[in-house]
């Protein structure tokens, strides 16, 4: 690791088929701007990332390079093709890292609520404990269910967190982590745990939202205009 402050790096996971939503959602534009715009500002906005890789469909490489030029992305330093499973494609990504980065923060490019704050402090639980994610209390009432589809049973909320990203991890660590992993995860912080890998929890209650169906477009794009002129009005 670098002498100082650690170097850290994002990797913008976009390489899914986008089947849930019914078409690609990515480049569709929210309040004037294609989604993955939105995500790529975020983190060009953060000063603790310096080096950003993006995760894409195959064949579309040039069309999100050419979404980054507009957006203004100067940290942008590499556009790879996503592999078949998400852990495929966040693994491509952490390959395309440049070598002198110490931390990487794996993010959904569909969840483009993020903010250079959240960011941040995600980074400096990970500097702090070794890794980090994002995540935020369940409100709602949960209950389990029995093999007919009944509810069987009301679970304790207060030990529950919904897992969000970004999450942050030492490269060399998630990588060796990768290569261990069996079956299929569904997000770097069930490869880490599975490691035996403590990973801290960035609680927030900030909107952070992660684009699945096409209604959450309409969300999306309310709360970020009503984020934009908070700060036209600040």
């Amino acid at each position: 690791m670098n002498q100082g402050t650690p170097t850290a790096g994002a990797v913008i996971v976009g390489g899914g088929s986008g089947s849930r939503f019914g078409g690609d959602k990515l480049t569709g534009l929210i309040a004037g701007k294609p989604l993955i715009a939105h995500t790529l500002s975020a983190f060009e906005a953060s000063g603790g990332i310096s080096s950003l890789v993006l995760v894409v469909p195959v064949g579309r490489e040039e069309e999100f390079r050419a979404i980054a030029r507009d957006a203004g992305i100067t940290k942008l330093s590499g556009v790879v093709i996503g592999g078949g499973h998400r852990h495929e494609s966040v693994l491509k990504g952490l390959k395309a890292l440049p070598p002198e980065i110490d931390f990487v923060a794996i993010h959904d490019a569909a969840r483009p609520l993020i903010t250079p704050e959240l960011i941040t402090r995600s980074l400096e639980a990970a500097f702090r404990e070794g890794a980090s994610a994002v995540a935020a209390p369940v409100t709602d009432t949960l209950h389990r269910i029995d093999h007919s589809g009944y509810a069987a049973g009301t679970l304790d909320r207060s030990s529950l967190r919904a897992m969000q990203t970004p999450q942050v991890f030492r490269v060399h660590e998630i990588m060796k982590h990768f290569d261990a992993v069996e079956g299929i995860p569904t997000d770097e912080v069930s490869v880490a745990m599975a490691a035996g890998k403590k990973v801290s929890l960035v609680e927030h209650s900030e909107p952070n939202l992660k684009v699945t169906w096409p209604q959450d477009v309409v969300m999306a794009e309310a709360l970020l205009l009503a984020l934009a002129k908070e700060d036209r009005g600040s």
